[in-house]
């Protein structure tokens, strides 16, 4: 009987192993907009850059776009950063204007108050 219970207990962990191999697990450390969605092709579409940090100090602001430090004057694409605030940042293209900020307004508080 114990060595039914032992085979039967055998092929259940084999059975589920199989299972929980079959979906992969996310990395939950990596942003979301860096994650592929499950079976999404190569888009041909370029994506918007999305803003995830801004530093203004007195001559030297900067932020980071699509996990790139970007200052006043470099370039994103066929875009120029014109200006760095705190929460949003400032492109200059020859469609336009743009302005990306930050996804939550309380990510654009001053740290230190």
């Amino acid at each position: 009987m114990s060595s039914a219970l032992l085979a039967l207990a055998v092929a259940l962990a084999l059975g589920s192993g199989r299972l929980l191999a079959a979906a992969p697990v996310p990395d939950p450390t990596r942003p979301a907009i860096a994650l592929p969605s499950p079976g999404a092709a190569a888009a041909s579409v370029v994506a918007a850059p999305v803003l995830q940090f801004t530093q203004v100090a007195p001559g030297r602001s900067s932020a980071i776009v699509d996990g790139r430090r970007v200052r006043p004057g470099d370039r994103i694409g066929d875009a120029r950063v014109v200006a760095i605030g705190p929460g949003w940042l400032r492109l200059e293209s020859a469609a336009g204007t743009t302005e990306l900020r930050l996804s939550h307004s309380s990510l654009a508080r001053p740290v230190n108050r």
